[in-house]
């Protein structure tokens, strides 16, 4: 009796002690689950992405999360064809994922789906078929400077390339507030759409493996537009190549050719050997010990006689720019081009970005025909905004700008923490050596090899480049093309690159480079009101009105379009902050269409990128 009853209490420690560890259980998870929802509602959402006009270019927002509790499942072939319409996945992969995990309480189908599809999707009331939800970054414009952009991981605080990368922390500052700061930068976006459309169609026909297209405005260094190709879509990053994500812009190493030889004169104009007046013999070819450089026409070596400094870039005369540069001392030579900032990062964005410094040897590591390299553009390095910057000297009379990408950043209750300043350095040259140099740019498109750049409207100056590739085992029958641009020529406001990467021979800056920049700032006089030339009437042609000149008193229909569609159509006369939501075609506005201009105060554009 006394065993039995022994036995019984036995069997009964044994149940509370089940129980107490069960309900332990449950207590820790329920507190667990609390604290990593109140950990979760704590953390800061990531800030968006601003351009100078303040068109939101990134942002987070709350996005859905769909799962399968596969017990509740009634016919799974229905639930796969359903679901399938909704979160772009194909019916046979749900159905996979439905028979690998149909014995588990839930599972999770897809991430980050627009709430617009979700809520649709929700409204079938699919047995089985339930909603979360999570944060996502969303690019509105979709590849408009994705390339400068970078983008996220699935997680919205896993910055993995670009702005969203260098400026991680910033993002995700608090400053006490629950949203993290907004980071305006300099990029105006129908600058960068103009830049980015103009300089497609070269590289569409060229085929070059890259392209990068820059612009400035010379006073303050901010840059307006940073173009590369191949781009993508950061909203889908996972479907490109790290080829097609590069910001090429600040991470390409290129030698440049002849656009350098603007830089050379400057140079030399700067130098106590210069000899003003003399003229230069070009034989077609100069001999050294260890090579040859020619001129070339047609593919043909070509003797431009004798020309002057100013025939010389006119022309683009390789043979006449060593030998003007002949009596400039290598130490000094070198010391100028360290003055336009030439081997050095210009460090627009932060340390990490994957900025590069180029290549540029000091004197004592020169081999003998470093001499004869450097004044057409050979024998080193530079990266396209390293270039853009030292041309930017020759239209700001000496002074080197600090080009800069990132205008300001302002906390959500208004209050700016940081505010970027211009920059400059001093240079050795002299703003009358400068203008000298400016109206020999000013020959090469009125007269040589920049004729293609010309636009009656606006008076252009620049320098075209051809710089060949160079290869382990010297150099080789490809080439990087280019044109270094600026407006107006007299006090340069803006200052330009084209540059198409790779290309065969039969492409040259002026044949390529050239008439992109032309057609692009053609296309953006409009947005930027720069002063135009004048003329006689007849002069003038008839042509209908860009859309960004339009004027309208009511609000226009967006619905259907693209961002950049909606972007252009607005223009710069509603001068109305715009916020897009999500990414795709517009379906939905706020105000509505029709609504008087002068009533509305914001406009949101709702995007989807499926069509339902």
């Amino acid at each position: 009796m006394e065993r039995a009853q022994f036995r019984i209490t036995l069997f009964a420690v044994f149940i509370s002690l089940c129980l107490g560890i069960a309900l332990g259980r449950v207590a820790f998870l329920v507190w667990e689950g609390r604290g990593w929802r109140e950990s979760a509602s704590l953390e800061t959402v990531r800030g968006p992405i601003l351009d100078r006009r303040g068109i939101t270019l990134a942002l987070t927002e709350e996005a859905s999360t769909i799962g399968i509790a596969p017990e509740e499942v009634v016919d799974p072939e229905f639930t796969a064809a359903q679901v399938s319409r909704f979160i772009d996945m194909e019916e046979a992969e749900i159905l996979r994922r439905f028979y690998l995990y149909r014995d588990r309480k839930y599972f999770l189908l897809k991430r980050q789906v627009d709430n617009f599809a979700a809520e649709r999707l929700m409204e079938l009331q699919i047995p089985g078929v339930h909603r979360d939800f999570e944060y996502r970054r969303v690019y509105p414009s979709g590849d408009l400077a994705a390339n400068l952009l970078g983008f996220v991981g699935q997680d919205a605080s896993n910055a993995l390339e670009g702005i969203e990368r260098d400026y991680n922390e910033v993002l995700l500052e608090s400053y006490g507030e629950p949203r993290g700061p907004s980071l305006y930068l300099t990029i105006d976006s129908l600058i960068q759409f103009r830049l980015e459309q103009a300089l497609q169609e070269g590289f569409e026909r060229s085929k070059a493996k890259r392209a990068v297209g820059l612009f400035m405005h010379i006073p303050t260094g901010e840059i307006l537009a940073m173009a590369n190709l191949p781009n993508f879509d950061p909203n889908r990053y996972n479907r490109y190549s790290a080829r097609e994500r590069g910001n090429w812009a600040i991470r390409l190493n290129y030698e440049p050719g002849s656009t350098v030889k603007v830089l050379m004169t400057a140079i030399l104009l700067s130098s106590p050997n210069y000899a003003p007046g003399k003229r230069y013999q070009c034989t077609g070819k100069y001999d050294f010990d260890s090579g040859s450089v020619r001129c070339l026409r047609h593919g043909r070596t070509f003797a431009h006689g004798y020309l002057t400094l100013e025939e010389i870039i006119r022309e683009s005369c390789n043979v006449g720019m060593i030998k003007a540069m002949e009596n400039v001392p290598k130490e000094e030579l070198y010391r100028k081009m360290k003055a336009l900032g030439l081997g050095d990062r210009t460090g627009i964005l932060p340390e990490g970005s994957g900025e590069t410094e180029g290549y540029l040897p000091a004197p004592e590591n020169w081999v003998k025909s470093t001499r004869y390299y450097y004044p057409i553009g050979q024998g080193f390095s530079v990266t396209p905004i390293q270039l853009l910057r030292a041309a930017s000297v020759i239209g700001n009379d000496g002074s080197l700008v600090h080009p800069r990408i990132v205008r300001r950043i302002v906390t959500e209750d208004g209050r700016a923490v940081e505010e970027s300043k211009t920059a400059v350095d001093v240079t050795p040259f002299q703003p009358g050596q400068l203008e000298k140099v400016r109206n020999m740019m000013r020959m090469v498109v009125e007269s040589g090899t920049g004729r293609a750049a010309g636009l009656d409207a606006i008076d252009i100056i620049g320098k075209t480049g051809t710089g060949q590739k160079s290869s382990a085992s010297g150099y080789t029958d490809r080439y990087a093309v280019s044109f270094i641009g600026m407006f107006p020529g007299k006090n340069p406001e803006y200052v330009g690159l084209i540059l198409y990467d790779d290309v065969s021979g039969e492409w040259a800056g002026g044949s390529l480079a050239a008439p992109v920049f032309r057609k692009f700032v053609d296309s953006i006089l409009p947005i930027i009101k720069a002063p135009r030339k004048t003329y006689h009437a007849h002069r003038f042609e008839t042509k209908p009105r860009h859309p960004s000149e339009r004027r309208t008193d009511k609000l226009p229909d967006f619905r259907g379009m693209s961002a950049i569609q909606a972007l252009e159509l607005i223009g710069k006369d509603l001068k109305k902050p715009v916020q897009f939501s999500g990414s795709g075609t517009i379906f939905k506005q706020e105000p509505p269409p029709g609504t008087p201009v002068e009533r509305v105060n914001r406009i949101i554009l709702y995007l989807d990128s499926r069509s339902l």
